[in-house]
């Protein structure tokens, strides 16, 4: 997949779903779907439209992302999408009229040859462009556009707000559901104080960035990918009060069946289940019984031994 983060651009024969993406939920997916779908008969290519910046953030908004750009980037290859425009999110862009977003992006340097985004959407200064202009205006440039209903979960439309509760709840079943795959933390293995290893329990260490959201912290089951495969684990999420609590949490994994090294290599860590709260524990050795008693829970769980 190409990935473009600059306005400096040229495509032809594309089919186009815009927004902002994050989380790649269930209503995008159908959005991915449709444009994959149509590449398949056209033979153009699928692409993406968003901002390299989180608008929310971009205003001074404080809202944590589900997905990294990096995370995203992976997610969106994944579902067969060719390019990804990051478009560079200005004041400048901000103040852009609705109808020359679609001439001058969408039909001059895109070059749109169908357009798919979710009957909520809303484009250009003012948010005055919706589906209905995209419409109006599709005769005139020559794009086919399919406006789609929002998804809808337990009686309710999917969104990236409330996916992003559900993962503050620690509700991880229900945040992968409407995600349509399992929430993840994605990144490189760093070095730790390597006290699991010491405690007989040896883990990889993950440092998210700070504008990740992430679920409660506390001890999960999950399920971790790396180059060598995939391997079933428990992780904790947490400052580590009980050997000397830090400002920032680490994602700690345990995996089950291996024993290499893996520093340095890219990680992705599937959150299945809550199991517990992050405690404080009296001693080290309490500590090491607990997290023999999370081990025999994880066994458990995946079914090992």
């Amino acid at each position: 997949m190409d990935s473009i983060r600059t306005e400096d651009f040229s495509l032809q024969n594309t089919c186009v779903t815009i927004g902002k993406f994050d989380g790649v939920h269930l209503g995008h997916r159908l959005l991915l779907e449709k444009i994959y779908n149509k590449k398949q008969e056209t033979g153009g290519k699928s692409v993406v439209f968003t901002f390299d910046f989180h608008p929310g953030m971009f205003f001074g908004g404080n809202e944590k992302l589900i997905y990294t750009d990096q995370e995203k980037e992976a997610i969106l290859k994944a579902c067969g999408v060719d390019v990804l425009i990051a478009y560079p999110f200005t004041e400048k862009t901000s103040a852009m009229e609705a109808e020359d977003f679609i001439r001058e992006i969408l039909v001059g340097r895109l070059g749109a040859s169908f357009i798919a985004v979710g009957e909520d959407n809303r484009f250009g200064h003012k948010r005055r462009g919706d589906a209905g202009m995209l419409l109006r205006y599709s005769e005139d440039f020559g794009y086919g556009l399919c406006a789609c209903r929002k998804v809808q979960y337990g009686g309710e439309a999917v969104s990236s707000t409330r996916i992003r509760r559900t993962i503050l709840l620690g509700d991880m079943e229900e945040a992968g559901r409407m995600l349509g795959a399992c929430f993840h933390i994605a990144g490189e293995v760093g070095h730790g104080k390597s006290l699991g290893k010491t405690l007989g329990f040896p883990t990889l260490n993950l440092v998210p960035p700070a504008k990740k959201l992430l679920p409660p912290n506390g001890v999960y089951m999950t399920r971790t990918t790396l180059p060598a495969g995939v391997f079933d684990g428990i992780t904790n999420v947490g400052v580590r009060p009980s050997v000397g609590a830090q400002e920032n949490p680490w994602v700690e994994t345990f995996l089950l069946g291996y024993d290499g090294e893996c520093y340095g290599e890219i990680a992705k860590v599937e959150f299945l289940h809550f199991c517990r709260p992050e405690q404080n524990f009296g001693s080290v050795e309490m500590l090491r019984q607990q997290i023999a008693r999370d081990l025999d829970g994880c066994y458990s769980y995946f079914g090992h031994r």
